[in-house]
Order: C-alpha cells, then structure tokens, then sequence
C-alpha cells in the first residue's frame, strides 16, 4: 500500500480524487479502485467491476480510468476538484491564458508514475499544461507545455537523445571521453 497516497479513514487515496479507495490485489499486478474499477498497471489496461450510470466501462490509460472515476463521482455528486497545491516562493505564469501556475507534486500530474512522486511540477489544470522543475528546487525547466507541445517535446527527444546520450554518456559517468581536447573543435584552452 506504500505506492498509494493515505488519504480518510486510513484508505488510500489519489490525488485529485480526494478520499477514494485503493486495493492492491494480485501481488499487485491488479488494483481495486473506489470499489468499482480494475486497474493492471502493467499493461495499463482498466474495467469496471460495478457497472455506472452508462454500463460497464473500460479503457487503456491512466488518464482514461481518471477522467472515467470523476465522471461517476460528479454523477453521484461528489464533484473532485483538482488537488491543493503546494506553496511556493516564486510566481510562475501560464504561457498559454496569462494566469498563475500552481507548484504540485509529480503523482497530481502523472499519478500512475511513481518514479516522479519527488519531483515537482508547475502546471495550469485549465490548460491542461506543465512543466517539470529542476532537481530538489521549484525551477522550471522551461514554460508549460499543453498536450501537443509535450507530443513534439517527446518526439525531440526520442529522435536526439539515440544520438546525443552516447557521445555525453562520459559527462554522466564522471569519466573522462577519452577524446583529446586537439581532436574536438573547441577554441583554446585559456588557464
């Protein structure tokens, strides 16, 4: 039960869902959600157990299965807003309507991501953007990005990073390229 956030009543919880019930079940290879859907976050396949308002449902997708378990929240009359955000001292402005960004933690953004639970996003929920911060501060890397931008970001990436990672990976290791500074295109040393 480590992975899911506590929330009311000693029952797990997710973050914009306020006080929902989360089962581990499988050795954990299936997961019972508000008590009425199953989620495989291996294949990230989901299904309702407990039929809602339009019958059973199911989907592919984190985002999917939130959307579906606020839309029977809000048929039930729980309406879920989205989750608090944490303090910050610096203001950041969304570049897509001018308003303020709110600071929040990696699960409010990603909540099927649990290697990003530390990091820290800034993000506009009306816009549907964010952007990630540097390490340990509340830096962003850059300005919020809505669902297209992150699509072409993501594609930047797979198309350079094949290429760039095996010439820097030395700068990651801590060790030396083994290429001389005479053999790089790299004006002289001045010391």
């Amino acid at each position: 039960m480590g992975k899911y956030k506590q929330a009311a009543a000693g029952q797990a919880g997710l973050d914009g869902l306020g006080a929902g019930n989360v089962v581990s079940l499988d050795g954990g290879k299936r997961v019972r959600m508000d008590d009425r859907v199953d989620f495989w976050p291996g294949t990230q396949a989901w299904q309702t157990v407990v039929g809602g308002p339009d019958g059973p449902a199911s989907g592919i997708g984190m985002k999917s299965l939130l959307a579906y378990l606020k839309r029977m929240r809000e048929a039930e009359g729980r309406s879920v807003g989205p989750p608090p955000p944490r303090a910050a001292d610096r203001e950041v402005i969304c570049n897509y309507c001018g308003k303020p960004a709110e600071l929040h933690d990696g699960l409010a953004v990603y909540p099927d991501r649990k290697d990003l639970q530390d990091r820290q996003f800034w993000v506009c929920w009306s816009c549907d953007a964010w952007v990630g911060c540097k390490s340990g501060a509340d830096e962003p890397f850059g300005e919020l990005a809505n669902e297209e931008l992150r699509a072409v970001r993501i594609s930047a990436h797979e198309a350079f990073d094949p290429v760039w990672e095996p010439r820097h990976s030395h700068r990651l290791r801590g060790q030396p390229s083994g290429v001389g500074r005479d053999s790089c295109d790299l004006p002289p040393n001045r010391t």
